[in-house]
């Protein structure tokens, strides 16, 4: 640092020292040493902070560096303490020796704040880039507003195609008065929204491994056998979900009789199937001890959709149900 300022208190014991021979050894440096009674008293500081403009460090020979941090951190300021206190006139018979000590401290004190460079912050490299893990509707959706709020999104789905199981629906439920017509899935609308925004999406892609940390996420992709490397800030979870193993339900014939198929199972068949009449089992394998113990609030709004898909073409439809809920309706 150029330029360093002395500062030297002389309380709580320190005024035993030869003070003058202290100013001395700062003179040694070109340095004309302040001196008051208490520095960390408001006008102990007000002496300093005169100064401060004028400086790059401070030496202050007082108290231990471990008392007082906070009155003595003036930001943006290199400060060195030297303990004359604690260690020296507490901890020292008062000799010639201490004497000698104390300026020792002192030197070495002025030598550190000369030879220290300006603290600067430590800047880390940060990646303001997002990974939205899954191209269904919720990674579509968090990935368009992602792009909408200024980041890039990138987007990776390990199906050759964006869209997640919406994609694979025949129709959607109704979402606006009088909820009697069924609407075309939202899935297609998205893609185009997330071209439009030009987000990067990798398709038929794995994750092989995430290290790293927050805004700093190093993420290696597989796809089809080519690795891929990416440097992200953040990664959102949009992994999509898992229909229920119908072949757990015997009792039903799934698996066993050809025409007996699930609610996910009956969407892919549903647009090019012609006049018929279906039986809809509700809560099967929900709302049961043996299976699970819940309902999942989905069941039945699809199969009231599904029975629209049905009667739509001139079938029969027929629901068996416990109770039929419809949240959201």
């Amino acid at each position: 640092m150029e330029k360093v300022g002395v500062f030297i208190c002389t309380g709580c014991g320190i005024e035993k020292l030869d003070v003058e021979r202290l100013k001395a050894v700062s003179n040694e440096f070109g340095i004309e040493a302040k001196v008051h009674p208490f520095l960390c008293s408001s006008e102990g500081l007000e002496l300093i902070k005169k100064d401060l403009a004028n400086l790059d460090a401070l030496v202050i020979a007082a108290c231990s560096p471990r008392f007082k941090t906070a009155v003595f951190d003036f930001d943006g300021k290199y400060v060195e303490r030297v303990n004359l206190r604690e260690g020296v006139v507490w901890s020292h018979e008062m000799d010639v020796h201490t004497q000698e000590l104390a300026e020792d401290y002192l030197r070495i004190g002025i030598v550190k704040a000369q030879k220290a460079q300006k603290p600067e912050p430590y800047k880390q490299e940060v990646s303001k880039d997002i990974l939205v893990v899954g191209g269904g509707v919720a990674g579509l959706t968090a990935a368009i507003e992602i792009a909408k709020a200024g980041y890039k999104a990138i987007i990776v789905e390990k199906e050759q195609n964006l869209g997640g199981f919406a994609a694979k629906l025949y129709k959607s439920l109704p979402t606006s008065p009088p909820y009697t017509t069924l609407e075309e899935p939202v899935v297609k609308k998205l893609i185009e929204e997330a071209e439009k925004l030009g987000i990067q999406a990798f398709c038929s892609t794995t994750i092989e491994s995430i290290r790293g940390q927050p805004g700093m996420f190093e993420v290696k992709l597989n796809q089809n056998g080519k690795t891929i490397d990416l440097k992200v800030g953040a990664i959102v979870l949009a992994t999509g979900w898992k229909p229920y193993d119908a072949s757990k339900l015997s009792e039903f014939g799934y698996g066993k009789i050809k025409n007996v198929v699930t609610n996910v199972e009956f969407e892919s068949i549903a647009k090019d199937m012609g006049k018929k009449d279906v039986v809809f089992i509700q809560c099967a394998g929900q709302r049961d001890e043996k299976h699970l113990p819940y309902c999942s609030t989905v069941c039945c709004l699809v199969s009231l959709k599904q029975a629209k898909y049905v009667t739509e073409k001139g079938g029969n439809a027929f629901i068996i149900y416990k109770d039929m809920r419809t949240p959201g309706l």
